[in-house]
């Protein structure tokens, strides 16, 4: 999502800066503990946060998804000028201790920025790689699904039929969200027109068939990620990352909440576990979230979109939710 575009957009095309140079490094510098307020008796501990940057490629950044592996080892993220980053987490005493640059890479199939949105990312069961494209000026709004490989996203992909009512939508109001649930089913919620709805769009894969359904939303509060949780979990079957941009400041609001699949009582229940102020923490244009869950405890990952401007930050926050 480019809300903001103050700064340079480096790149003209997905594919000019495949790679970042050789020899270079991810530049990681630790944030300020951050104190987010819990909400509904929740207990939510900061686990290390980090300001990353990559002084040799001007294209770094613009990070709008991510999913981290169960073991908490390995971070992907894509960005919405179609690159991929892999890199390896390493923790200490429970804390997040470091960030390491594996890879890069630019995603197949993806000739420059106009066709390139790329706004959400789900990891199937088989290890398969889908990702949201929203419309530009040329092409339509999209889901391309990756075969499996090491590195990621090697191979063309396969188109997968878009939702409907999906392509109606105007350029950038497409799948802001998605992930695959603890049962495989895929989720999407899109982004919308502004100002922002009472609902939104959102739609429920099962037995390649599309379900359409309507996500509530808080007022001034867009959602831009979702993550799954473990089947039966308490709070429900996945979070939802939700954004507040205050244009006039270039501060942003962020919160987490909890998603419920409709039941038998009826439709879509979302209530907010966690919010992130600029009063107690230091924040940015979040737009990724992962969930993984160790020892009992529910990890989670934000990762901000900087929309690859000088005056905004790659920030990447690990909590622990009880």
């Amino acid at each position: 999502m480019r809300w903001m575009l103050a700064g340079l957009l480096w790149l003209a095309g997905c594919g000019s800066a495949a790679r970042a140079p050789a020899g270079t490094h991810l530049r990681v510098v630790a944030t300020r503990a951050c104190a987010p307020s819990a909400a509904g008796g929740a207990r939510v501990q900061f686990r290390g946060g980090f300001a990353l940057t990559w002084p040799q490629w001007p294209g770094f950044g613009g990070w709008s998804d991510v999913r981290v592996s169960p073991d908490g080892a390995r971070l992907l993220a894509v960005s919405d000028d179609g690159h991929f980053l892999q890199a390896a987490l390493s923790y200490r005493d429970g804390q997040l201790q470091g960030v390491a640059d594996l890879q890069t890479g630019a995603l197949p199939h993806c000739p420059d920025k106009r066709t390139c949105d790329v706004e959400s990312l789900a990891e199937r069961a088989d290890g398969s790689l889908w990702v949201g494209v929203e419309k530009e000026l040329g092409a339509d709004h999209a889901i391309w699904a990756y075969a499996r490989s090491e590195p990621p996203f090697q191979g063309e992909p396969q188109p997968i039929a878009v939702p409907p009512g999906l392509a109606a939508l105007p350029a950038n109001a497409g799948l802001e969200a998605m992930t695959a649930l603890a049962d495989d089913s895929v989720l999407a919620i899109a982004e919308g027109p502004q100002p922002v709805p009472t609902t939104l769009p959102m739609w429920h894969w099962q037995a390649n068939t599309w379900k359409t359904l309507r996500y509530p939303t808080e007022p001034e509060f867009r959602p831009v990620a979702l993550a799954a949780l473990p089947a039966g979990h308490r709070l429900g079957d996945a979070l939802v990352l939700e954004r507040k941009w205050l244009q006039e400041t270039r501060e942003a609001g962020t919160r987490v909440a909890a998603l419920r699949l409709p039941g038998a009582a009826g439709g879509v229940v979302v209530h907010e576990v966690l919010r992130l102020e600029p009063a107690g923490c230091l924040i940015d244009n979040f737009e990724g979230l992962a969930t993984r869950v160790d020892d009992d405890k529910l990890w989670l990952y934000l990762l901000s979109d900087d929309n690859q401007s000088a005056d905004q930050q790659t920030l990447l926050y690990a909590f622990t939710l009880e």
